[in-house]
């Protein structure tokens, strides 16, 4: 197991893509992480002892996240509780030009861990993106009237990224700083 793990549930897999970015931007800064669908026999095999700090994230369909996650967390949710630990929410409410919108995203990602019992240090709503090219016929038809709706892409020939990378690389920073903070001796320097 590794010191940071990244774990995540995902659909239309942008939530892997955040996960998978955390995950090495925090390896970038010194600490041992890795993204871990929480579906994967990895996530049953935790070595919760070697664990110094968690983040969790699930993207948001029809107002809810995965159950996977759910479970995930009410299993988890000890351990998850006894260390630092970030849970990141991502859906397109979060992207929304309209401030009662991210609001809302925020709102939601606040609810699923209230619900759950669980604390963590950060929580935080990402936008995700609009994966038109990957929809069938009438999911693309479905998300384009939603779109269209909350003043976003509705060319269905590529995709529209609305995941803001510096908020993934901020959240990697609070969570180095948490892993940092935990044990001061590990970052010394001899003189």
């Amino acid at each position: 197991m590794c010191e940071l793990p990244v774990f995540y549930a995902t659909t239309e897999g942008q939530t892997r893509r955040i996960a998978e970015r955390l995950a090495a931007l925090l390896h970038e800064r010194g600490i041992d992480s890795r993204a871990i669908d929480v579906r994967s026999p990895d996530a049953r095999d935790v070595d919760w002892v070697a664990v110094r700090a968690v983040a969790v994230g699930a993207s948001v369909h029809g107002g809810r996240h995965q159950q996977a996650i759910e479970a995930f967390v009410r299993a988890n949710r000890d351990a998850l509780q006894a260390r630092p630990s970030a849970f990141f929410s991502v859906s397109m409410r979060a992207a929304s030009p309209c401030l009662g919108e991210r609001q809302g995203a925020r709102q939601l990602a606040q609810s699923f861990v209230n619900a759950a019992g669980w604390q963590p240090s950060h929580v935080v709503a990402l936008a995700g993106r609009l994966a038109y090219t990957a929809y069938g016929w009438l999911t693309r038809w479905f998300i384009r009237r939603i779109a269209k709706r909350g003043g976003l892409a509705t060319d269905t020939s590529q995709d529209h990224e609305y995941t803001d990378w510096a908020q993934v690389a901020r959240l990697a920073d609070d969570l180095a700083a948490s892993v940092h903070l935990a044990s001061p001796s590990r970052d010394r320097v001899a003189s």
